[in-house]
């Protein structure tokens, strides 16, 4: 039987290639513990999971945390911000979508206030509700008519 030491080289060399992919894999996608919680209340939740984006001007930020209904039926949104990244108090908060079939995330506008921040657990007051593309077109439909 000939023995064949390219393709053991090559199976090992495969192996190892493969592994230290799927290492890299989990670090990316490993959540950062470093983040201190907020939350904001919703009339309409738009989609957004667990797991979502956080964003400030397009640059992750944070994770969203959970989604849940409170007394008032209301859809109140917990999520991490990376302790590193500062929000103003009068920051405002929207649902946004990447593109028309895209993921929802969390998209933070920062205010003009660079002073007062926010801190642990608490809410940022300034929201704006999701709008489907179904609302937009009835705006656009109404605006249309008149």
């Amino acid at each position: 039987m000939k023995k064949n030491y390219f393709e053991s080289i090559l199976g090992l060399f495969t192996l190892v290639l493969a592994i230290s992919f799927l290492l890299k894999f989990i670090d990316v996608n490993k959540e950062n513990d470093n983040t201190y919680d907020l939350r904001a209340k919703f009339l309409k939740a738009g989609g957004v999971v667990i797991g979502n984006d956080v964003k400030m001007r397009g640059v992750k930020i944070g994770v969203i945390k959970n989604v849940s209904l409170d007394e008032d039926f209301f859809a109140v949104v917990d999520f991490g911000v990376y302790e590193d990244v500062s929000v103003p108090r009068d920051s405002t908060v929207k649902i946004a979508s990447d593109g028309i079939l895209g993921n929802k995330y969390l998209s933070i506008t920062p205010g003009a206030n660079t002073k007062d921040l926010l801190s642990l657990n608490e809410e940022i007051k300034k929201v704006e509700d999701f709008e489907s593309i179904e609302d937009q077109v009835s705006k656009i439909i109404f605006l249309a008519t008149q």
